[in-house]
């Protein structure tokens, strides 16, 4: 799934809620109304800062786009002085780090440099740390951690939004579209220009659980007077690329299914009283560790590039101060690519994927201080190659495509979405019931 796509779709799922689930996972974000609009309102607002007015400073801005140039030659880096905060020398090679604060400041959200940089302690703030280490001649290891103040909202609290969300679910398809319209009418604007529902289906069935479908249609063409450059981007990159994401438990029954093609997301889910259920079989309670099975493909420039039956560890994490998910890939996929890049292949291509594997985890957590921060991880040995030299060519070209209008483009589409969703909620919380 391409980069932008990501972003796309998590800032849907941050609307769903809202939208889909309405009043009541609306909620749930808190124990009473109050707490609960206080509650979502900096989430929000927090992921709105992120995306306004960005400027970055020209130590930032460089080694932001030579990082995503050679993020799998990272030869081509270690010696680069302009990029890192921190640059080290241990036993085994190069160890350097790269460290940027982040806020809104002055309506701008400003990237500095800054070593050292303390956790967020202010709604909005990011603090990054992208470290590379070398392990050979040839291999690295690269560790992102991205945290993210998003309020005080307490990340068990996500357990409720999840349940309250499902059970909405658990409607006709006519009902939740008029309680979404009617409740949220900002958000389904603003985010309708480029994400419609075309279809909602659920289907009752006989132990008292609902089987759901939903089809979302991607379409940038609505999105074309206001945002010209971030329309071309999306069909260019986003509405073309084919994948599929497949949650299943260790005996082969699947529990989520989201697939896109065609320009059309299609969701399928089970739940009971709010609780999802695998999607065939008796209902049961669902194990805390899944197997995801990620088929992509998306075309890059003139080529076709993807991977089918890439499995990996799927876990979710749930302590008092922590709700996260954890993907670990310890599996080689089968890899589609283009004849020339056939050539190349060598165990360079596998290298990522031995050992402890990628590692990817997404979540919520306490800080120190009581703020809740959003984390974003990423693990991932590099074996540097002509095959990963290619990949890593191909993958700066959409990076390159992005940078400039189209990211200013995006930035303001996600400024009101987020802007729309906090006024719903202050709408809906004001309004008799």
């Amino acid at each position: 799934m391409p980069r932008r796509a990501v972003v796309v779709c998590l800032a849907a799922l941050c609307a769903v809620p809202l939208a889909a689930g309405c009043r009541g996972a609306a909620f749930a974000y808190g124990p009473d109304l109050r707490a609960a609009q206080a509650h979502f309102d900096n989430l929000a607002a927090g992921f709105e800062a992120r995306f306004t007015n960005v400027s970055r400073a020209q130590k930032v801005q460089y080694g932001r786009m030579r990082i995503g140039r050679y993020a799998l030659a990272p030869s081509k880096l270690a010696d680069d002085t302009a990029i890192w905060t921190t640059m080290r020398s241990t036993r085994t090679g190069a160890e350097r780090t790269a460290e940027w604060q982040a806020g809104l400041v002055n309506n701008q959200f400003q990237f500095v440099p800054k070593r050292d940089t303390p956790m967020p302690t202010k709604l909005g703030d990011q603090r990054h740390a992208i470290s590379v280490s070398q392990r050979g001649n040839d291999d690295w290891f690269w560790h992102t951690v991205v945290e993210h103040h998003v309020g005080a909202i307490p990340p068990t609290r996500l357990n409720d939004i999840a349940k309250a969300l499902f059970l909405s679910a658990e409607r006709p398809g006519s009902a939740m579209r008029a309680d979404y319209r009617d409740g949220f009418p900002r958000t389904t604007t603003a985010l309708g220009r480029l994400l419609s529902m075309d279809t909602i289906i659920a289907a009752s069935q006989l132990d008292g659980s609902t089987l759901v479908s939903m089809q979302i249609r991607i379409d940038a063409r609505n999105i074309a007077a206001p945002f010209p450059a971030y329309a071309k981007y999306i069909q260019k990159y986003v509405e073309p690329a084919k994948y599929r994401y497949r949650l299943a438990d260790r005996l082969g029954n699947d529990w989520f299914d989201a697939q896109a093609a065609n320009r059309v997301l299609t969701l399928r889910f089970r739940t009971k009283g709010g609780t999802l259920q695998p999607l065939t079989g008796a209902a049961r309670p669902m194990p805390d560790t899944l197997i995801l099975n990620v088929d992509a493909l998306a075309k890059i420039g003139f080529f076709s590039v993807g991977v089918s039956n890439m499995v990996g560890e799927f876990v979710h994490v749930s302590t008092p101060r922590e709700r996260a998910w954890q993907i670990r890939f310890t599996r080689e996929p089968k890899w589609h690519l283009p004849l020339i890049a056939e050539r190349l292949l060598s165990s360079a291509i596998r290298h990522p994927f031995e050992g402890t594997g990628v590692y990817f985890k997404l979540g919520f957590r306490t800080g120190p201080t009581g703020q809740t921060i959003s984390e974003r991880v990423v693990d991932a040995a590099v074996r540097e190659s002509a095959i990963m030299r290619w990949l890593g060519n191909l993958g700066f070209t959409a990076m390159s495509d992005f940078a400039g209008t189209v990211e200013e483009e995006e930035n303001r589409f996600l400024v009101e979405l987020f802007r729309g969703m906090r006024t719903d909620m202050e709408r809906l919380v004001a309004a008799p019931r």
